[in-house]
């Protein structure tokens, strides 16, 4: 949770607040409020994990449907992770710590969860 907690306060609280529920500083600036992730449980009755795995990842966007304010977070850690290299063993390696990353950010949102 230590590393999924680090990942949140840098990259999501800005927008979702550092409480999660929504209210980060950024949040004025964007075209739709970001949602409450401490309620994700309670909306969907339990956390939905794939969900929320896809929807960090960037993969949750179905084509034609325009843009979305929060950043696919896969493909920033892809980037950041693999640099200029062109192997295939790096790819591999970057989009493997990318899932870690994703799935490190996902437990952390289901540990803030308000209880049922």
């Amino acid at each position: 949770l230590k590393e999924g907690r680090r990942d949140f306060v840098a990259l999501c609280a800005p927008c979702h607040g550092a409480d999660g529920k929504g209210a980060g500083p950024q949040a004025a600036t964007l075209h739709k409020k970001p949602p409450d992730l401490t309620a994700i449980a309670a909306r969907y009755g339990r956390f939905p994990e794939d969900r929320i795995f896809e929807t960090i990842a960037g993969i949750d966007m179905p084509e034609g449907h325009g843009t979305r304010d929060m950043p696919a977070w896969g493909d920033v850690f892809v980037s950041e992770d693999i640099g200029d290299s062109t192997d295939l063993d790096d790819a591999e390696k970057a989009a493997d710590d990318a899932s870690r990353r994703i799935a490190g950010l996902m437990r952390y949102i289901e540990s803030i969860q308000q209880p049922q």
